[in-house]
């Protein structure tokens, strides 16, 4: 709880600091708005009482509907429901996945409003979009595995200098740039053990 106050300050600072117009530069993360380190629903519960989430998401919303330009908004009742049930049935989802959601949502990735707001549309689209949040998550992990997987390859086939030194026969060093130069001076002793005899030393 101290880490999201040193990052976003006080509720009123977040509020302030995380209002809809936020969800273009979140949007533009893309999948990497999963992993961002922003505070859940849960944790912002924790830290700024028990009714901020609520208080979060109901700007969110709004902003939602006035953007869809539906002829029939929610009334403040609707909207209030639909945050409370938001905040508790989501409450693993962060905020930057929210916005990210919201911004989804307004490129009209998860349907459209006809006519009238729908809040189950909305909650639909949240399930789809927690399928497209597993998704991301589980390509992530494949791909930190598949690093990992690299990494230890890498380490297996990777031996210190004297592990090398030791291989060769070679006295102990404990830099490359010396096993190079030894290395360089051998083959040049043996370039000159045969070298094939001038004129002058065939002829005596």
């Amino acid at each position: 709880m101290m880490l999201v106050r040193q990052r976003y300050g006080n509720r009123n600072e977040f509020l302030t600091s995380q209002n809809p117009d936020t969800q273009i530069s979140v949007g533009r993360l893309g999948d990497q708005a999963h992993f961002t380190g922003s505070p859940s629903l849960a944790v912002l519960k924790k830290t700024y009482g028990e009714n901020l989430p609520t208080m979060w998401l109901m700007p969110q919303i709004l902003d939602l509907v006035v953007y869809c330009n539906s002829k029939s908004t929610l009334n403040e009742q609707q909207a209030q429901f639909l945050a409370e049930a938001i905040a508790h049935e989501y409450y693993f989802l962060s905020s930057d996945e929210l916005m990210l959601f919201f911004y989804r949502f307004k490129l009209g990735k998860y349907g459209h409003f006809y006519g009238t707001v729908d809040p189950m549309r909305i909650t639909q689209a949240l399930d789809t979009f927690c399928d497209e949040r597993l998704r991301a998550i589980a390509e992530r992990d494949k791909q930190e595995e598949e690093r990992r997987r690299a990494e230890e390859e890498k380490n297996a086939t990777t031996i210190n200098c004297e592990e090398y030194c030791e291989r060769h026969g070679y006295p102990v060093m404990h830099s490359i740039t010396d096993i190079i130069f030894y290395e360089m001076a051998r083959e040049a002793e043996e370039a000159a053990k045969v070298k094939p005899p001038t004129d002058c030393e065939s002829k005596s």
